[in-house]
């Protein structure tokens, strides 16, 4: 099923709830924790202590009456006088003034005496509901003396010899009443209410304290919301020299280069159109050195241009002469020009490849393997070394530039069949080299993919690009046939390449590319492109379509059922741009095993025998779920010959694009052989 995007999403319980809060939760908990352990830790020595101190002062009085009774059995000559013993047991013994009555805590509440037989001397019971006690077996009588606590009576039961000179003349047990189980139960309440008052008071508190660290993390989350909202110019105030502060002044050299690489983008792409379209030599190299000039921010640049009579470089335009060496002396560009390759000069006067502390470059213009010439560019107005990325750029406008110059010279001198066949062929050239050549190696997948032209040239396009964990497939269609529908392809595809690198989207994707071409768009021509994202870890597939064919979902384990995925979205160049992306969506599904996705052009579903008859969806469709079990190369063979079988020697009227991709059933890696695109 289809799940529309922006819809319901599933996660990590939690994923919803901002970091803040989920910073104070983490705290309360730390606290609560904390002071559970402490508590529970007070509670345990608090209760092991009492029963000590309670089990040692029973101890102690069952010993002092033990001594009582000894006296009192030697002061009677060895005789028990009950009523004695009552009254010192109940009325002297213990006892204390009555404003300290409450202070004595182990009053015996019951005491028997029993002879070596078991039988009962005598026995004290404090109040009459205490049951009297019976004769007791010789053989249970204790060897030692022993102390047990009854939890349900509230009892500390002590037993023991009676020893009087160190003979054993019976044994005494004796019961005192305690108050242990209330007093624990009152210190756990204390402790409780304590725990949770520090509880409160610490996540209370904590709450403005973890407030106030975290603002510089809400302010970047603030900041990045706004440029991913596209206000680029938005920068974090850096007020720390700690972490944040450091991740701060990250964030905003990250959207400065961000915003400087869309810059340099949108300014390549327009130099792009303007070379592209201007075939008059004169005219062309002006603006070339115009174009490197500006782009480098250099005053300082020279055009070679090869002359294979001489077979030497020759100067065509420069600027700043006078801070480059003479073009017998400089060895930069001859560099350049044999080695084919760009090649930097560092501020120390080295020359080298690598990038780094470039002060001077000279980059080779090659169209194809036919060398055109060599730009060379002299240091930046600043005096700064060039980065990296003015360095692609640079290089990659070389590369326009040298087409440019190759198309401009084909118009100039050969008569106009021949410039059309020589174009047909340069182009072609060009297409060939942009499109993919080889599969793509996804983990768990198998990919197949293809293109033919109806002319020399074409307007279809397919590509794959991978960003990050996520890989792209991408297919197009320009109205209209030959060579200004390759050179749209071409800004298509450089489009594409780019807005992928930091847009994940393939909905945002194609809003992109609609800004950026639309208006460089002629009345009668427009693109059709879908644009699809696979997440090979959880098989994610989400959809993008700009008025594009449907992708057809083949189920590999539901009887080869089809579903067509099309989400809405019009042609690009046919809607201003607000209508285009009010109209445009994303979709998503998730494949399973052996599920396959299928992107083609309208060239396969409009092929037409002889008859004027079409191919027809119907027709690929019922050809699909038929050989839906072969491997994705041989599908791919299979629908691309049944189409040229049903022509049958018709000539082909539109570009035929074909990509497939499939789930492998089982695979844990995907390890297919490279393989060279068919058509």
């Amino acid at each position: 099923m289809i799940e529309e995007a922006g819809g319901t999403r599933t996660g990590r319980f939690g994923s919803h709830i901002g970091f803040f809060r989920k910073i104070s939760i983490h705290v309360a908990l730390f606290i609560l924790l904390t002071g559970i352990v402490l508590t529970t830790i007070t509670y345990h020595q608090f209760r092991n202590r009492l029963f000590d101190l309670e089990l040692s002062g029973a101890f102690t009085v069952y010993t002092a009456t033990s001594s009582y009774l000894v006296a009192h059995y030697h002061a009677h000559d060895h005789q028990v006088i009950r009523d004695i013993i009552d009254t010192g047991l109940r009325d002297r013994f213990l006892h204390v003034p009555e404003e300290h009555e409450e202070l004595v805590t182990h009053r015996p509440r019951h005491l028997v005496w029993y002879d070596t037989q078991g039988n009962i001397v005598y026995e004290f019971r404090a109040s009459e509901d205490m049951p009297p006690a019976g004769t007791l077996d010789p053989s249970t009588l204790p060897d030692a003396h022993s102390i047990s606590y009854d939890p349900d009576a509230d009892f500390i039961h002590i037993t023991g010899p009676l020893t009087i000179e160190g003979d054993t003349h019976g044994y005494l047990a004796i019961y005192f009443p305690t108050a242990i189980h209330h007093e624990v139960k009152a210190m756990l309440l204390r402790a409780v209410t304590t725990m949770l008052v520090v509880i409160l008071l610490g996540i209370l508190l904590s709450i403005p304290f973890t407030r106030q660290l975290l603002s510089p993390i809400r302010k970047l989350t603030r900041s990045a919301s706004k440029v991913r909202h596209g206000n680029l110019e938005h920068r974090v105030p850096v007020t720390t020299t700690d972490e944040i502060g450091q991740l701060s002044g990250t964030f905003n050299d990250m959207v400065e280069s961000l915003a400087t690489r869309i810059q340099f983008m949108h300014r390549m792409q327009e130099w792009t159109i303007k070379i592209g379209s201007q075939l008059d030599m004169e005219r062309l190299y002006d603006m070339l050195l115009e174009m490197f000039t500006r782009m480098s921010e250099s005053d300082t640049c020279r055009i070679y241009l090869y002359d294979a009579r001489k077979d030497c470089l020759q100067v065509k335009l420069e600027t700043g002469a006078e801070r480059l060496p003479a073009p017998e002396m400089d060895n930069l560009s001859e560099t350049a020009f044999h080695e084919r390759w760009a090649v930097f000069l560092r501020s120390d006067g080295h020359i080298t490849s690598e990038s780094t502390d470039v002060s001077e470059l000279a980059i080779p213009m090659l169209s194809g393997k036919h060398r055109v010439g060599v730009v060379r560019i002299g240091p930046a107005r600043d005096g700064t070394p060039y980065d990296d990325e003015r360095l692609t750029i640079l290089q990659t406008l070389a590369q326009q530039a040298s087409i440019a110059i190759d198309n401009a010279s084909l118009y100039k001198q050969l008569d106009m069949q021949k410039r059309i066949e020589q174009e047909m062929r340069l182009a072609r050239e060009v297409q060939i080299s942009m499109l993919p050549r080889k599969s793509p190696e996804v983990a768990g997948y198998d990919i197949c993919g293809g293109s033919s032209a109806a002319y020399e040239v074409g307007g279809d396009y397919f590509d794959y690009v991978k960003s990050n964990r996520n890989w792209h497939v991408v297919i197009g269609d320009v109205s209209g046939k030959g060579m200004p529908a390759a050179l749209i392809m071409t800004i298509v595809r450089s489009l594409v390449h780019t807005y992928f690198e930091f847009e994940s989207s393939p909905e945002k994707v194609l809003r992109l590319v609609n800004r950026s071409i639309s208006a460089d768009l002629e009345s009668d021509m427009f693109v059709t492109l879908s644009a699809i994202q696979l997440n090979p870890e959880n098989h994610e597939l989400r959809i993008a379509r700009a008025g594009h064919e449907p992708v057809m979902l083949i189920h590999g384990n539901n009887s080869g059922s089809i579903e067509n995925l099309s989400p809405k979205g019009a042609a690009i160049g046919l809607l201003e741009v607000e209508d285009f992306e009010r109209l445009i969506e994303e979709s998503s599904c998730r494949l399973q095993e052996n599920d396959t996705v299928l992107l083609y052009t309208d060239g396969i579903t409009e092929a037409q025998n002889e008859k004027q008859e079409e191919y027809g969806y119907e027709r690929l469709e019922s050809l699909v779920r038929k050989e839906s079990h072969l491997p994705v190369s041989e599908l791919y063979g299979r629908i691309i010959k049944d189409v040229r079988d049903f022509a049958n020697n018709t000539p082909q009227n539109d570009d035929i694009t074909l990509v497939i991709l499939r789930r492998v059933a089982g695979a844990q890696t995907d390890n297919p052989q490279d393989r060279e695109y068919n058509g």
